[in-house]
């Protein structure tokens, strides 16, 4: 493999490093690193200087020895999430594809964009280029908004901050002010729709999926064509689905719903007050 003109021996190594460290409950020693990995110490000190520098190593405060920095951790974390949540959604979207016999899509937040883990594509053609893995921006998709709606208010404003609200169609909202009017909305209904704002000719209906301290951990659309799906359809009927989808995987994760949620969502469109009392009753509780 390593005669191979793509492949990069000095990354082969730092991970070789990585996985060793992966594997052992205590801290090591460069020296023991060199030992065992069969590399030089000048090669070690190298790779373990790098890795710590970007926050995959860190040093034990008694021994200055070497484990798995916060980076690793959250790699890792983050890997088991995503498995997890998709092996968990797959079913919910798999039942609402063949019901509504559109595309269902699962994304997750990865900086100032949505990540596409998993896809259920519908018998009938939808002309989109995203496979797994994919990434969209946030402004411009039904998924990126209903997760930017739903995040805590600093974090929302810092990102409102960063981002580039880029015009893919005419329908994209390229103003902040504009989007933070969209989000208000999204917030209130529960869901959020993309009409034809990331390609002409698809529209989308989206709803978040919440954990057990009812923070937003990722979002589940239902995504056809214009030609097929109407905004009049998008509202009456496809959101209902979606919400009433993440609402089921959520629970499965491990939110805990109270049936006041539900109640004024009936009465007003919004769980965000019910929420509020939630979260101050679980708070006491792990308290």
């Amino acid at each position: 493999m390593e005669s191979s003109r793509n492949f990069v021996i000095s990354l082969s190594r730092g991970l070789s490093v990585l996985g060793l460290l992966s594997e052992r409950t205590v801290p090591l020693s460069s020296t023991e690193l060199s030992s065992i990995l069969k590399l030089s110490k000048s090669a070690i000190q190298r790779l373990t200087f790098t890795l710590e520098k970007l926050g995959y190593l860190e040093r034990d405060g008694g021994s200055k020895k070497f484990r798995l920095g916060p980076k690793s951790l959250s790699i890792g974390f983050s890997a088991m999430r995503n498995l997890d949540l998709k092996r968990v959604a797959y079913p919910f979207m798999k039942e609402i594809a063949r019901d509504v016999r559109e595309t269902v899509n699962l994304a997750v937040l990865d900086g100032n964009e949505i990540v596409y883990v998993e896809r259920i594509v519908a018998e009938r053609t939808l002309n989109v280029n995203v496979q797994i893995g994919s990434r969209r921006p946030l402004h411009s998709t039904s998924m990126g908004k209903v997760i930017l709606a739903f995040l805590p208010g600093h974090q929302v404003k810092r990102m409102l901050e960063a981002i580039d609200l880029i015009p893919f169609t005419p329908q994209t909202i390229t103003r902040k002010r504009d989007l933070r009017s969209e989000l208000d909305r999204v917030k209130f209904r529960g869901y959020a729709i993309a009409n034809e704002e990331m390609e002409i000719g698809v529209r989308s209906v989206a709803a978040p999926i919440r954990n057990l301290t009812d923070g937003v951990i990722a979002a589940v659309n239902i995504a056809g064509p214009t030609s097929r799906v109407s905004l009049k359809t998008l509202e009456s009927n496809l959101s209902e689905k979606v919400v009433e989808m993440a609402r089921r995987i959520s629970l499965a994760v491990g939110y805990v719903e109270d049936f006041t949620v539900r109640r004024d969502k009936s009465r007003t469109g919004s769980p965000n007050v019910a929420n509020a009392q939630k979260k101050q009753t679980l708070g006491r509780a792990l308290g």
